[in-house]
């Protein structure tokens, strides 16, 4: 019996197949790929250059917005118990990958070896050739994780913390989306983390990234009926980009230093650190607002998304726990050949370019192998 009051109305949900979240995911996979090579000189013209997010908030979000999406038909269609079961299996899904990733990237790593032992500290991965079982064992319970992996690790922690919380968030999503600032609020007051081994903390806070993720299954089940208003507000849009602005103008500061009176040192110290690891309230409102602008840039039905010319970066999206996983290997082996073989200009393009056709043709090859018919996002 629909539970549903006699005078309300369902809310509107987002639509199951949108592909803007394909499109920015895969945009945010060629973005980390770039990100993950320090050599390159394309990873100063990232997302992260201008403003105080960059392409991790975004799989994070999208990664949310897909699991409302796609756990939200479930339960309409089979019950919240079974939505559950089903992101509890995704996760699963993806600590397994993690794995196998961890497995290939020391691998490679120690072959790279062969040639310097410097690649072993470059990966975080001398460790595990001084203690290797231990290391596999705090691979195994998600505390020790090579270089550029943590991502993986903290969608791991939020499919299974999903996994917990689905069942009330179906039938009453804000209420666990309270919770959910509240923890962020509590996480970075107590200044809560999760240690890593040997040392140290886990990246991705999950205490705090867990907001971020939650926001977007919340409005994924909640719909867009009720946020009309907010999507015409032309006061929103303008604070939106009056704030884009003021980030771009700092961000500058950050980076030529001749540029440094945009950041003048009262603004410093006001605020920062804007820390990634628990995702810093700062960069978290860039975000939103680089959101809310960027879906109204592109709506859903644009001709733009037919574009075969945007195909390999929807296609990348749609496979995103694949290419994420072959972008981690394509970029160490990058780093490998700009540091061993040439830095130079020429090789740095053919290293960027070259990885990104290579995640290009594995998500074209299996979106050719995917007999599913699959009509909704992946969550990852």
């Amino acid at each position: 019996m629909n539970s549903t009051s006699a005078g309300e109305s369902e809310p509107e949900a987002i639509p199951d197949r949108d592909f803007r979240i394909d499109l920015f995911r895969g945009f945010s996979l060629w973005l980390i790929f770039l990100d993950h090579i320090s050599e390159s000189i394309f990873n100063s013209i990232t997302l992260r250059n201008f403003g105080f997010s960059d392409a991790a908030e975004i799989l994070v979000f999208l990664s949310g917005l897909a699991s409302g999406i796609v756990y939200g038909r479930v339960a309409r269609e089979s019950g919240p118990g079974r939505a559950a079961v089903r992101a509890f299996r995704r996760g699963v899904e993806i600590y397994l990958a993690q794995i196998v990733l961890i497995a290939l990237y020391i691998a490679l790593a120690l072959f790279f070896a062969r040639w310097q032992e410097r690649y072993l500290h470059d990966a975080n991965v001398a460790i595990f050739q001084s203690a290797p079982g231990l290391t596999a064992f705090q691979a195994l319970i998600l505390r020790y994780t090579p270089v550029n992996i943590d991502a993986l690790s903290l969608m791991v922690f939020l499919h299974l913390a999903l996994a917990a919380v689905l069942p009330l968030m179906i039938g009453r999503p804000t209420i666990v989306l309270i919770g959910s600032v509240a923890l962020y609020a509590a996480s970075h007051w107590f200044d809560w983390s999760i240690p890593a081994y040997p040392r140290g903390f886990i990246y991705f806070n999950p205490l705090d990234w867990q907001l971020l993720y939650i926001i977007a299954v919340w409005w994924a089940l909640t719909g867009k009926a009720h946020f009309q208003s907010l999507e015409a507000s032309r006061a929103l849009s303008l604070l939106c980009g009056a704030f884009l602005l003021f980030a771009f103008v700092v961000t500058l500061g950050w980076r030529y230093p001749a540029l440094k009176a945009l950041d003048p040192q009262w603004l410093s110290d006001l605020i920062y650190p804007i820390e990634k690891s628990d995702l810093a309230v700062l960069r978290l409102l860039h975000f939103l607002a680089l959101a809310f602008v960027c879906w109204h840039v592109i709506p859903s039905n644009h001709a733009v998304l037919q574009s075969r010319w945007l195909r390999p970066l929807i296609q990348c999206g749609e496979h995103s726990l694949a290419v994420f996983c072959a972008s981690v290997l394509l970029s160490f082996a990058a780093h490998f050949i700009l540091v061993q073989l040439s830095d130079g200009l020429v090789a740095q393009i053919v290293a960027a370019a070259g990885g990104i056709l290579l995640m290009s043709t594995l998500a074209a090859l299996l979106s050719r192998l995917d007999r599913t018919g699959t009509v909704h996002p992946r969550t990852i």
